[in-house]
């Protein structure tokens, strides 16, 4: 996925969390269409990227060809509204996820110290005792 994000200039798609956190983590901006399935969870996953400017939310049921020209086609030639969305998306995002979740790992398997570290050379570091039962 990754080399068809750094393709993309805006995204077409449901609005999963991790198509929302990987969208948002790239700086794409969006034009969702949440599953009409479950709770609800899809629309609530991209509402604060709607919200933000950094996506668009289409209904499923209002979701076809034509629509989909409505939505994009619009997006895609105005390049003042992409650039727009795209800061928007990337604010709403979070780019640094894997750093701040190593880092979180970190300090619970070191005791919470709190000392400033590098994650990856931190998880290299690790001695493999500390996760025997």
């Amino acid at each position: 996925m990754d080399l068809a994000y750094a393709a993309a200039d805006a995204v077409l798609g449901r609005s999963g969390m991790t198509t929302v956190a990987e969208v948002t983590a790239v700086g794409l901006p969006a034009v969702y269409v949440p599953l009409p399935i479950g709770n609800g969870e899809q629309a609530l996953n991209a509402a604060p990227v709607v919200a933000a400017g950094g996506g668009i939310l289409v209904d499923d049921a209002e979701m076809d060809g034509a629509r989909a020209v409505e939505e994009v086609v619009p997006l895609l030639t105005n390049p003042r509204r992409l650039a727009a969305m795209s800061r928007a998306a990337r604010a709403s995002g979070h780019a640094d996820a894997d750093q701040r979740l190593a880092r979180l790992v970190l300090d619970l398997v070191r005791g919470h110290r709190g000392e400033a570290r590098d994650p990856v050379t931190e998880i290299i570091k690790i001695d493999p005792r500390v996760w025997r039962d």
